[in-house]
């Protein structure tokens, strides 16, 4: 009795442990983009000529597009109230695009790369209007 309780309990290990290394398979298939969203209007004060001044403030609820360059997936992700957001992507290179709304025109798309089990930082940048010369 004590052999078959034996072999059955080294069979359950054996078994979850191999549903542990395909569960971790799968989690390292991903990596987290977190990141900030900034918007600008410009220099809100006098400035030299030829130097740039760009006051860059936090953007709460900002919505950016999140577009896989070598997939077909895309989706649209909204900042919180604080400006920063987290997401779980499948591994590869996206392109972020901050999308017009009120107060901006959207802004310069940028291209992250995501990595297995990794975190990826990404600040999206919008352009505010009207802007402050």
């Amino acid at each position: 009795m004590r052999v078959r309780i034996g072999t059955c309990l080294a069979f359950v290990l054996v078994a979850s442990a191999a549903g542990g290394a395909s569960g971790n398979s799968y989690a390292q298939a991903q990596g987290r983009l977190s990141g900030v969203t900034q918007i600008t209007y410009g220099c809100p004060g006098p400035q030299r000529e030829g130097e740039p001044c760009e006051h860059w403030s936090s953007f709460p609820h900002a919505r950016f597009r999140v577009t896989q360059l070598a997939g077909a997936e895309t989706r649209t992700v909204t900042s919180d109230r604080q400006g920063r957001f987290t997401l779980l992507l499948a591994l590869g290179r996206y392109r972020l695009t901050p999308l017009k709304q009120e107060h901006t025109t959207g802004g310069t798309p940028l291209t992250v790369s995501i990595r297995a089990g990794a975190t990826t930082w990404a600040r999206v940048r919008f352009q505010g209007f009207p802007r402050m010369l």
